[in-house]
């Protein structure tokens, strides 16, 4: 699973867990255990508010995207023993189809992206070897030899 976006492997994990017959909560603790970066962290400070009965709209509202803010609203209500299978299921939909635009319009910046190493070195190259001999003609006629 590795290059997914952290939802969407937090989203699989969690689903596999409910598939197997286990709890959300085993899924995110999974999900947690197995993976490490930004997003995990704040999913391990999320479930401990969650645990402790705070509240979790201020951490919700700090999180960058809108993908992982409705993950963890949704399995906030799977942890409260709502059945959340189909919006699950919508969810990756979703998040996967958004993975995919990024990637086209990434792949769709690449081609402009390349012509900055043909500008910053091969156009000069050409340059020396249009006008080279043109100069060095012109500094011999000027030099007189």
């Amino acid at each position: 699973m590795e290059g997914l976006a952290p939802p969407l492997k937090l989203l699989l994990c969690v689903r596999r867990a409910m598939e197997k017959g286990q709890s959300v909560k085993m899924g995110v603790l999974y999900y947690i255990k197995t993976q490490e970066g930004d997003f995990p962290a704040q999913v391990t400070h999320w479930l401990a508010l969650l645990q402790q009965g705070q509240d979790t709209r201020a951490l919700l509202q700090g999180l960058s995207s809108l993908h992982r803010r409705t993950l963890l609203q949704v399995l906030e209500r799977g942890l409260r023993g709502e059945t959340i299978h189909a919006v699950l299921s919508s969810l990756e939909e979703e998040i996967i189809e958004t993975c995919h635009e990024e990637i086209v319009n990434k792949v769709a910046q690449l081609p402009f992206l390349m012509l900055l190493p043909l500008l910053l070195f091969q156009f000069p190259a050409f340059l020396m070897l249009l006008f080279g001999p043109l100069l060095q003609n012109f500094f011999h006629s000027f030099g007189g030899g």
